[in-house]
């Protein structure tokens, strides 16, 4: 027999002449008119090569093939009617889950130790993998599938992904502890003297600080530019340079490093980081609980302590 011939309406009209015993109340209960139910009856008559149900004084009965016939197709309606109504769930403490996130390594250096941390504590069978590239590649990945879920900064709007704010960030000027020139404060002149450490992911020289500095007609000098953030506070540390760094990631560093991090002496926009996910995915429930987790630590206290 072709499975395609067979509409699942008829399977679910069978069951119902099985327990009603009558076409027409068979119907009524499948909000069917009788005609509609007779012509299903007539149809499963065809597929089966068998009556199914004779007319009798009370109704119709089911012949001996309808008796075999419940007796298999029972589990099987059972099994899709519970595919349809039962609510996925997910265990995060008993799950073997891997989730593929895509972050940016400042996004990994905020995030990831507390995600973690919380993991041990909650989920320890899940697993992480992380992937980088850049925003045009993270945003084609979740399309393709290849990520679960995406966070950094993201200003392209997107139709069918969604996405929710994590948390805010601000930057700040840092420099060591014992600066021969910066004690405690930083006016805008003192700024500007100083030599300054550039973290820039473009390879370049000149920064944001750069363009407000050129509308004042003022100009810094970089002694140093570099594309990886972590390496400036050992730098700052060990010599008479400032940077500006995200507050964040200076906070991890203040107290090994014996740095001192002060508000700047202009105004530079921060940023916010977002998670973002597909569509496709805003009902999974282990993604939920994944992107529940995020929101819920990012609300924390991001800033890493080396005490703990």
């Amino acid at each position: 027999m072709n499975l395609s011939s067979i509409a699942l309406n008829l399977l679910v009209v069978f069951p119902a002449l099985l327990t009603h015993r009558h076409v027409t109340r068979a119907g009524e209960a499948l909000g069917l008119s009788q005609p509609a139910t007779s012509n299903a009856l007539a149809r499963l008559r065809k597929l089966t090569n068998d009556e199914l149900f004779i007319r009798g004084a009370r109704g119709v009965q089911p012949t001996p093939k309808a008796r075999s016939l419940s007796t298999q197709l029972q589990p099987a309606l059972s099994q899709i009617q519970n595919a349809f109504t039962v609510p996925e769930t997910f265990d995060p403490a008993s799950s073997d889950m891997t989730f593929t996130i895509g972050m940016s390594d400042y996004v990994e250096f905020t995030l990831l130790p507390p995600l973690l941390k919380h993991l041990q504590q909650v989920a320890p069978g899940i697993s992480l993998q992380i992937r980088s590239g850049d925003r045009t590649t993270q945003l084609a990945m979740l399309d393709s599938g290849e990520l679960d879920l995406i966070c950094g900064l993201f200003p392209e709007q997107v139709d069918q992904h969604k996405q929710q704010k994590l948390f805010s960030e601000k930057f700040v000027a840092v420099c060591r502890v014992d600066h021969p020139d910066i004690n405690n404060k930083l006016s805008l002149k003192a700024f500007v003297k100083a030599h300054h450490l550039l973290v820039s992911v473009k390879e370049d020289r000149t920064g944001r600080i750069d363009l407000l500095l050129a509308k004042q007609n003022l100009q810094r000098h970089i002694a140093v530019s570099v594309p990886h953030f972590l390496v400036a506070p050992g730098i700052v540390a060990q010599s008479d340079l400032i940077t500006t760094m995200t507050e964040r990631v200076a906070k991890a560093f203040a107290q090994p490093y014996h740095l001192q991090l002060l508000p700047l002496p202009l105004a530079v926009t921060g940023f916010s980081v977002f998670m973002r996910w597909h569509k496709s995915n805003e009902t999974v429930a282990a993604q939920q609980w994944l992107r529940s987790t995020l929101a819920a630590i990012s609300q924390c206290d991001l800033s890493l302590d080396p005490s703990e």
